[in-house]
């Protein structure tokens, strides 16, 4: 078993989801501005935002969708050991694929990437802020899923343990 419950991670970033929920409705360019942002964008030669200086209509919806999935994620880590395991080990997955998607998208077809000759529709998706959000969601998620399956397996060998048990007093 790890160091750290999967579950505690889930909790943790869920109440990560909210505090960056909050700093975007009060002042989104505290969340752009930050070190690790530029770090990687530079690191990726990717250009930075612009245009959160100030709270706007698309910052407040950000944090209605990171408030949403906060929430419903604390929701979700305080299931049962058994339901939860089964939730996410079924949702984690298709969220590092959505999030791979959206990490590479935005390094990818970057102004002088590899696919990036063409200005698409998402072209917007291709700056700093964008690919450090996704990069560091998909390493705490691909952590998540890592100590999911360690959990998955001794849950399994609990129920063996249990089972054998029973056939033994029977």
């Amino acid at each position: 078993m790890g160091a750290v419950s999967p579950y505690t991670i889930i909790r943790s970033i869920s109440l990560f989801h909210l505090t960056a929920a909050w700093f975007f409705l009060a002042n989104p360019r505290k969340i752009v501005d930050q070190n690790a942002v530029f770090m990687l964008g530079e690191s990726m030669r990717l250009p930075h935002i612009t245009t959160m200086d100030k709270s706007s209509e698309a910052s407040a919806f950000i944090a209605v969708l990171l408030a949403f999935f906060g929430l419903s994620d604390l929701t979700a880590a305080s299931l049962d050991d058994l339901p939860a395991l089964e939730y996410w080990l079924a949702n984690v997955p298709v969220r590092l694929a959505v999030l791979f998607a959206i990490t590479a998208y935005s390094y990818l077809f970057k102004e002088d990437g590899m696919l990036g000759e063409t200005q698409g529709a998402g072209r917007f998706l291709c700056n700093s802020f964008v690919f450090s959000w996704g990069f560091m969601e998909l390493m705490i998620w691909f952590w998540i899923f890592v100590s999911l399956k360690e959990e998955r397996r001794v849950v399994a060998q609990k129920i063996i343990d249990a089972r054998k048990a029973e056939e033994d007093t029977l």
